[in-house]
């Protein structure tokens, strides 16, 4: 079992105060003092978890935990900048640490290699958010409903090639001004026969229905789509997408054939995009500044553009 840390009452003390001078100036001392005395958990240490990290560290929050059983391989080291090239084989999280720490001293970042489907339900209740990265499904329903009986923020994200999504439940926080929030479990489980979510189709991103299919690939597989079994997989990929659209009703005219090119390895300005609005909504739920984004961000790096939108009961 462990340990709750109990919650300090942030203090800003001058070094802190013109390291976050900018900031200050931008969002104001209440907004910071809030960061400061936040802990946030990061699972997963690939190309977007080194920028959620990087944004969460420069932004001043208290702590850091980093957590991620995988090894660094060649293929991280292109899309994570924090790993060093000479890491490969080390553990992700471990290997990550000593930069993530260079970028701001005065945050608290520990790194633990362990799988996150192993820690108890009591270590993700020691946080003020938590950001989910490269996680199963069944992971990131297990996290959010978990969290949201104890009003701790959650966030999750992936990147697949040109795709990139990010997904938030702050219902829990405030249900007065956040009442379009919605789990995501119910967000993943929307009745698509439904006549409300029928009227809804025309606006839902295309990208919602592939995320469903790369979830499905991950869960089908232990891993994502891998450029070095490209035909393979790509072939599986497209039986997962008439699999995945039939079980929802929708039209299997949704998700065109050449969507398979666009959604192997982790690419790094996607990342940088991606990581960029995950690591500022979560800023900005515990700074408590800015209205955050309703549930689902996308990113199509083809079109260069990102779509907010809401799934899920009112």
């Amino acid at each position: 079992m462990i340990d709750m840390i109990e919650k300090e009452e942030p203090i800003i003390s001058e070094e802190e105060a013109a390291q976050y001078d900018r900031q200050i100036r931008l969002w104001g001392l209440d907004a910071q003092k809030r960061l400061r005395g936040s802990r946030v958990l990061l699972v997963g240490l690939g190309g977007l978890g080194a920028e959620v990290a990087k944004n969460l560290i420069l932004a001043g929050v208290k702590g850091l935990t980093l957590l991620d059983h995988e090894q660094v391989t060649e293929e991280s080291c292109r899309a994570q900048f924090l790993v060093p090239v000479t890491a490969r084989g080390q553990n992700r999280a471990q290997a990550s640490l000593e930069r993530a720490q260079y970028l701001n001293p005065m945050v608290e970042v520990r790194a633990y290699p362990d799988r996150p489907e192993d820690k108890p339900d009591d270590f993700f209740l020691q946080f003020d958010a938590v950001c989910l990265t490269g996680c199963s499904r069944d992971l990131m329903v297990r996290v959010d409903q978990l969290c949201s009986q104890r009003n701790i923020k959650v966030f999750c994200g992936d990147v697949y090639g040109y795709y990139g999504y990010m997904f938030s439940d702050l219902a829990s926080i405030n249900p007065t001004t956040t009442a379009s929030f919605c789990s995501l479990k119910e967000a993943l489980e929307v009745d698509w026969t439904s006549e409300k979510a029928k009227a809804s189709l025309k606006r839902t991103p295309v990208d919602y229905f592939l995320l469903h299919v790369l979830l499905k690939f991950r869960t089908d597989k232990g891993r994502d789509p891998d450029p070095q079994s490209f035909a393979e997989d790509s072939q599986l990929l497209r039986q997962i997408r008439d699999d995945v659209l039939e079980s929802l009703a929708v039209s299997g005219d949704l998700l065109s054939d050449d969507f398979v090119s666009y959604c192997f390895s982790e690419m790094s300005p996607v990342c940088a995009v991606v990581g960029g609005v995950l690591g500022q909504e979560v800023v900005k739920a515990l700074s408590q500044r800015d209205a955050p984004h309703r549930n689902f961000f996308f990113f199509d790096g083809r079109k260069g553009n990102g779509v907010v939108d809401y799934f899920g009961p009112n």
